[in-house]
């Protein structure tokens, strides 16, 4: 195995080992605080050039910053929350036609 590989699956495991539910481990903290950073940044440079992408660059930006900040994410949470799944009936409805 090479170098790359193994630090590649280094830092895989590292990630997945971090993330527990809707926490976001450190390493992902990290980058999402310097990516919101950019992101924000940008936003405002060219906020009279393009409002409207320029306030879509903002709030990404933003929502990135909190979460590295905060070290939640409401939607990794929503995708696994597995503990809150609502009981559903499936009713099957037939229909025969002559």
């Amino acid at each position: 195995m090479s170098i790359l590989n193994k630090t590649l699956e280094t830092l895989k495991d590292k990630l997945d080992a971090d993330c527990t539910g809707a926490t976001v481990g450190g390493s992902e903290r990290v980058l999402s605080v310097i990516a919101g950073g950019f992101i924000f940044g940008v936003g405002v440079k060219n906020l009279f050039r393009s409002p409207l992408t320029s306030f879509s660059g903002i709030a990404l930006g933003g929502s990135l910053i909190y979460r590295g900040v905060t070290g939640k994410c409401k939607v990794k949470g929503a995708l696994n929350s597995e503990t809150e799944k609502p009981d559903t009936t499936v009713i099957e409805h037939r229909y025969f036609v002559k």
